[in-house]
């Protein structure tokens, strides 16, 4: 153990020292208290029937009904008992505590990489903390993007190992990639692993050239084929992530879409066979935008005002006056592409310097590719800002098009550029004295680098510090005005502003002196912004300075090496925290608390009840006697429970609430909906089972249906998912046309297309053009066109005057009404029976509107013609009677009794794949209704009936990854055995 330790003590050092860093910087952690997370909020909703399911029966219930109707828990939570080393990472996280534990993995895992390249561990420090602490991976922190960040710290020993088997020991760096590729894929986000391969593939290209170069083509086939036999052992060990991830993912908005118009009627142009175009692109970096990665503020900061930001101070340095000041202040900070931010992607001046530096010195070809592949993924960034490059890939890259928001291929150039500012580093070390003998490089490079910094400075980005998103905003503010104006009465108006509402020249005046005051703070917002960048620039130039300080003592003094990248290491912590600091901090707020940290029982507990949810509570009791007693018996259990974690106050309040409406859910299945969060929050469904949620991989079927219905305020549609509670602007309405869990229907209606199925779930109408004018449906002429009420109609009675076509709510069935045009120019719906009756003929009719269909679910079902077709007959009688017994997320039981044969309709949401349908006992076919609801033709008499949930590839998967962990731990045995066998001899 001694030798042991005399050999190794550096590492214990280095070690010591991340943790020291990592104790600094996340000191709270330390004391109690945890990281406020969104996206970890929003998962402790999406996640909360799983993890109550998963504690009170030790099963993975791999289903839950608590988002979107229900949904797989393949990309929410999943455990897998055979998978040692999701184990390892979830064990150790929860050990030393989140965020912190995350960064540690981050800094070990680049010291890693040093180890298997070699290079010297206080270069390998300074790679370190260059990745760690590049602000991306602090900001995805605080935005709770768990999963990314540890996919992203295991990239560098992936990486590391990779290289390491092809110019080491291709022995130890087979086995090291089995390893740590298997802890990177169970971080379970398989975007950064598709990046990762990306490089992989580059490096393994060049690889492959090297060979045929020095003729060593065997060793490379080798050790190829050692390194995919390595991949494939850490595929099988998280063959139950990746394949059931694969097959959900065909069914979400990632795989392809069979509705292929858009709501209004005209065709889906963006789909492709994965994503829409315009979901992956929405989050693109700009081309100026770039520039943040060499300084952090040139666009900028997060998206917020700037009176809330940290730079309100810099205002001093402007020429403004008090009143353009206080305009600014309420102005966005952020002036760039994207639609929000939370901040830069910056790696800082040092590091890419220090890479620069690395290009003109290092003879190793491999920089190139590591720079091309930087360079490749800095473009695809830019996503909509280079449409060319993305559309490529979206159509021809296979995998590609199944990720959203580009901007995450940032995190190979944040991984690319310090690497090769570490390589140039370690050459340094090994060749200073030749180096320093060819000083001119050094001095040209530097040289143009500065004047580039300097003429960034001076002359700027060119975007006048202003952004797309500051007109719109404008625009916004102008039209707001302008409606709210035509909105108000026109004698208050007359009497209190001398406004004549018809005078259109007097309205446009009168709104361009009120915005002026609004134009007033975008003037002033543009000299803060103009003064951030140049104060962010300045910091960078100093920067560059000094470091080019540092390294300049290596070629022109005798200077220890290992003091000038001590020197460095420091100095790049001086350039990157302050900067992490804006947005991840210990700082307090005036009462004490801290800004982005909470007391370890509002992490754990972090929903709290809301009057709407206990009045849901309360409603659901009232309606059954024996809920009384269950809510009581779990709220004693939670009273024990926040008794021995000494919980308080409202903390012991949030715990009460979890325990009582998880029992509220086991033992009741009705839905809520939340317009507040609708399909941005997770909120409700930690309370309830929502027909809204969070997450960015929903299935493709509910997607649609809220684009086509639910958007639309379709209530028929919500009846039929059995919406029992709307929640809106802190208030709760019942619903009481809800359908229910299960009821038999009398018609089914058949359609060839999913098009066709889906708009049926809605009024159909006929228009006829009576009058002299055109109709136009969406831009185009029509005559007696068939709309679903979401198309753009316009009537254009001359070339000058186009009217806004309405269609009317009352309806039913075979009713007509007529848009027509009084004497006036006026226009308006009116029954025929008005029209029959206006004998002084008042009105001319433009068009006739005859509702020539709609959907009464409680009725009539419809169904694809390639399900209809398996049913026996298409009227049933809807004669008889439907209740569920018992609630499981994966098994739910009803009762049903009829004299006659009956399609029953559940509302649970349809999935091809795990579900099951018993009745007395006996498998049988389910079937697709409404467009993603159930249906189960059931002859008559009484029956049993059952719905189950199961992923055959999720058990197999247990037993792959204890196959695959097996293999790995012969490996590692055989590789110490055959190093002692080599050392003996």
């Amino acid at each position: 153990m001694k030798n042991f330790f005399q050999k190794n003590w550096v590492h214990f050092l280095v070690l010591l020292l991340f943790f020291i860093i990592t104790f600094l910087y996340f000191q709270p952690q330390f004391s109690g208290y945890g990281l406020k997370q969104h996206d970890i909020e929003q998962y402790k909703g999406m996640s909360h029937e799983t993890q109550t399911f998963r504690d009170k029966t030790g099963e993975e219930p791999l289903w839950t009904n608590s988002m979107f109707g229900g949904m797989p828990t393949t990309q929410i939570s999943v455990l897998y008992p055979g998978n040692i080393f999701q184990k390892i990472t979830i064990g150790f996280i929860r050990f030393l505590g989140g965020p912190g534990a995350i960064v540690l993995i981050h800094l070990i895992g680049f010291y890693i990489l040093g180890l298997c390249l070699r290079i010297h561990p206080l270069i390998a420090v300074f790679g370190a903390i260059a990745v760690s602490f590049s602000s991306y991976e602090i900001i995805i922190l605080q935005a709770g993007h768990n999963s990314k960040a540890i996919a992203v710290a295991f990239m560098a020993p992936v990486v590391g190992a990779f290289l390491m088997a092809y110019r080491k020991n291709w022995k130890w760096g087979v086995i090291l990639s089995a390893i740590f590729m298997s802890f990177q894929l169970a971080a379970n986000h398989l975007q950064v692993t598709y990046y990762i391969a990306i490089l992989l593939l580059a490096l393994g290209g060049f690889e492959l050239f090297q060979a045929f170069k020095s003729k060593k083509i065997k060793p490379f086939l080798i050790t190829s084929g050692a390194l995919i036999g390595a991949y494939l052992l850490s595929f099988i060990i998280n063959y139950g992530n990746i394949a059931l991830t694969n097959d959900y993912a065909k069914h979400t908005i990632r795989g392809k879409n069979e509705v292929t118009i858009n709501p209004d009627g005209t065709s889906a142009s963006q789909q492709s066979a994965g994503l829409d175009k315009d979901y992956i692109t929405r989050w693109s970096y700009g081309k100026g935008e770039s520039f943040t990665l060499l300084s952090p503020y040139v666009k900028g900061s997060s998206t917020v005002q700037l009176g809330n930001s940290p730079f309100v101070d810099i205002v001093d340095k402007t020429d403004l006056s008090r009143d353009e000041i206080k305009a600014a202040m309420d102005m966005p900070l952020y002036w760039g592409d994207q639609p929000m931010t939370s901040g830069p992607v910056f790696i800082g001046v040092i590091v890419i310097f220090l890479s620069l530096l690395g290009l003109v010195y290092l003879k190793d070809r491999s920089k190139w590719v590591l720079l091309g592949v930087a360079t490749l993924c800095l473009m695809l960034s830019w996503g909509k800002n280079f449409m060319g490059l993305t559309d490529f890939f979206i159509d021809y890259v296979p995998g590609y098009n199944k990720f959203r928001t580009v901007t995450i291929i940032l995190v190979i150039v944040e991984f690319c550029l310090p690497l090769i500012a570490v390589l140039f580093l370690h050459k340094l070390l090994l060749e200073r004295e030749t180096i320093k003998l060819n000083k001119k490089p050094f001095l040209i490079a530097s040289g143009v680098f500065f004047v580039f910094l300097l003429g960034l400075k001076l002359i700027g980005l060119g975007d006048n510090y202003s952004s797309p998103s500051d007109k719109i905003q404008l625009d916004r503010y102008r039209s707001g005005m302008e409606n709210q104006i035509y909105g108000m009465d026109p004698k208050v108006l007359l009497d209190q502003y001398k406004l004549d509402v018809n005078n259109r020249n007097q309205v446009a005046q009168f709104v361009d002196m009120q915005m002026q005051n609004v134009e007033q703070g975008f003037d002033a917002i543009k000299e803060v912004r103009k003064e951030i960048f140049s104060t962010s620039m300045m910091r960078s130039i100093l920067f560059f300075i000094f470091t080019f300080g540092l390294i300049a003592l290596l070629f022109y003094t005798s200077t220890s090496t290992t003091y000038i990248i001590a020197g460095l290491s420091v100095l790049l912590l001086i350039e990157l925290i302050p900067v992490d600091l804006n947005y991840l901090n210990n700082d307090s707020l005036d009462n004490g608390k801290y800004v982005y940290w909470e007391e370890k029982a509002k992490i754990d507990f972090p929903v709290s009840v809301e009057t709407t949810d206990e009045q849901i509570l309360l409603s659901e009791i009232s309606k059954d006697g024996k809920l009384a007693d269950i809510i009581d018996k779990a709220e004693k259990e939670a009273i024990k429970k926040a008794s021995e974690l000494e919980y308080i106050g409202e903390d012991k309040r949030r715990l009460i609430n979890s325990y009582k409406f998880s029992a509220l859910n086991e033992n009741t299945n009705y839905r809520v909906f939340d317009f507040n969060g609708a399909f941005n929050s997770a909120k409700a469904s930690y309370f309830h089972k929502s027909l809204g949620g969070y997450h960015g991989a929903k299935l493709r079927n509910i997607q649609n249906l809220f684009d086509f219905h639910l958007s639309q305020s379709n209530n028929f549609v919500y009846d039929m998912m059995n919406v029992k509670y709307f929640i809106q602007q802190g208030k709760v309405r019942n619903n009481p046309t809800a359908l229910g869990n299960a009821w038999m229907i009398q018609n089914v209606k058949g359609y060839d297309t999913a098009n066709e199925e889906i708009l049926s779930l809605g009024k159909t109408f006929k228009l006829n053009n009576q009058g002299k004018g055109v109709l136009l449906v969406n831009g185009e002429k029509s005559k007696d066109p068939i709309v679903y009420g979401s198309e753009t109609m316009q009537y254009l009675v001359n070339r000058t005057d186009t009217l806004t076509l309405l269609l009317p709510n009352g309806l039913s069935k075979g009713m007509r009404a007529l848009f027509v045009m009084d004497a006036n120019g006026q226009t308006n719906l009116i029954p025929v029976s008005t029209m029959e009756m206006d004998s002084l003929n008042s009105f001319e009719t433009l068009v006739a509107i005859e509702m020539i269909d709609d959907f009464y679910p409680k009725n009539d079902a419809v169904m694809l013609n390639s399900e209809k077709q398996k049913l026996s007959k298409s009227v049933y009688s809807g004669a008889g009677e439907v209740e569920m017994l018992s609630y499981a997320p994966n098994k739910i039981s009803y009762e049903s009794s009829s004299d006659e044969k009956q399609l029953i309709v559940f509302s649970e949401i349809y999935y091809p794949e795990g579900w099951k349908a018993f009745v007395d006992g006996k498998e049988q076919e389910i079937l697709k209704v409404n467009y993603l609801l159930r249906g189960l033709e059931v002859e008559k008499g009484k029956h049993k009936i059952e719905f189950k949930f199961d992923l055959p590839k999720y058990h197999t998967s247990n037993t792959l990854s204890i196959v695959g962990t097996i293999m790995i731990l012969l490996l590692i045995g055989g590789g110490f055995y055959t190093d002692k066998k080599s050392k003996l001899k």
